[in-house]
């Protein structure tokens, strides 16, 4: 598989038709990302003819420019330099703004903006950069016709966090705004699994239930699926249900292996997250471009790893979603990993009807064993098909 050289030198490229601003940030640019290269353009087209040699990692433009507005800019693009990283600055914020341009720019930066905005988009292109991810398949990726954007509920929660007046109410008015959203967090809180008898019925309670941190992730995972793309509801149903079960196994994996918060916090979202790369796929037509083994990432994996560095997730959970179907294909494998990779077959074993321990679910005890979860991992498969057959009788 041919894999991009790390050994390059990071290259942006910037477009702006205000030539004070370009200044600006080449001056901050140069003090807190020197090893980077940057070439700044007043001009789409002067920008546009530069893109071949240059062959930027990302392409940040400004929205608003006479000659050519930076949609169409960032369009051209994507067709001429597909595995460039797509940036928008815009003054349009709006949900309906933000998926007007959800097919051109992988992130956007809302004006006024700061420097620390940009050192953050460059520190996460190079973190993109850095998965194992062939030419090709950039490729593809840089080339999907409907590209997830960042929830503007979760923006406005976030927004709301950092506010020292905001308590769960607040954030129940933002959540409100969402009745898809606002249904699955319900569901979540009132589901057995969390071990609670009594139902909420109020957003305000379903968050005090859950907690701040994690109804905070919920929003941005439901976000995501709510804005899909996807045009047959059913599907996207379908995929978000099946987050949910396998989410939902991931914690109580965690909780038998008796993890802290933190960690079973992590497993379920990250067993949330799982498949949004299928989100993707079932929307873009996509191929592997590997032998047909089974030693690479499957592509919808590749892609919900790579959406998830886009959104800056923390590289272990990038990891866990890039290898979660060949945990021990891994250069570094991780407990988060492997318990997303149990809790999968779990839930694909059920589908089946046979027991998650028999050689037909594919479970691989010898990863299990090299880290430390092949009895723990048994002593939980064990009790829950038990559980299942008791709870079928």
């Amino acid at each position: 598989m041919e894999i991009i050289n790390m050994m390059d030198t990071p290259r942006a490229l910037f477009v702006d038709d205000e030539g004070m601003v370009l200044n600006s940030l080449r001056r901050g640019l140069r003090q807190q990302c020197r090893d980077w290269e940057l070439k700044l353009c007043t001009s789409p087209q002067e920008a546009l003819r530069l893109l071949a040699d240059f062959d930027p990692w990302v392409v940040i433009s400004d929205k608003r420019m006479p000659e050519m507005n930076g949609i169409d800019f960032l369009r051209t693009v994507s067709q001429k330099s597909p595995e460039s990283i797509r940036v928008l600055l815009t003054g349009d914020t709006s949900v309906e703004g933000a998926l007007d341009m959800a097919d051109v720019a992988h992130v956007l930066i809302a004006k006024p903006f700061e420097l620390k905005s940009f050192v953050r988009i460059l520190q996460r292109v190079k973190c993109i950069r850095a998965l194992p991810i062939s030419k090709a398949l950039r490729h593809q990726l840089g080339t999907i016709e409907h590209i997830p954007v960042e929830p503007r509920l979760y923006q406005k929660l976030l927004e709301c966090l950092k506010s020292n007046r905001s308590d769960t109410r607040d954030m129940a008015g933002i959540i409100n705004q969402s009745p898809y959203i606002l249904a699955k967090l319900l569901q979540l809180a009132n589901s057995a699994f969390l071990g609670f008898a009594r139902p909420v019925w109020t957003t305000h309670e379903a968050i005090a239930r859950i907690g701040i941190e994690l109804t905070k992730n919920l929003v941005f995972c439901f976000g995501v699926f709510e804005n899909s793309g996807i045009n047959d509801s059913h599907l996207r149903d379908q995929l978000s249900s099946e987050a949910m079960d396998v989410a939902l196994l991931c914690r109580e994996l965690c909780v038998s292996s008796g993890c802290d918060r933190r960690e079973i916090d992590d497993a379920f979202l990250v067993g949330l997250m799982h498949n949004i790369g299928k989100l993707i796929s079932t929307t873009t037509r996509m191929q592997s471009n590997s032998d047909g083994s089974d030693i690479f990432p499957l592509i919808e994996d590749v892609a919900g790893a790579y959406m998830l560095a886009m959104w800056e997730f923390d590289s272990a959970f990038v990891n866990a979603i890039l290898y979660q179907s060949i945990p021990e294909r891994a250069e570094q494998k991780t407990l988060l990993c492997c318990r997303l990779y149990v809790a999968k077959i779990v839930n694909y074993s059920r589908k089946l009807k046979i027991s998650a321990l028999d050689y037909e679910s594919g479970l691989n005890f010898p990863l299990l064993q090299s880290q430390g979860l092949l009895h723990e991992v048994v002593s939980w498969i064990t009790h829950v098909e038990k559980q299942t057959i008791r709870d079928n009788k």
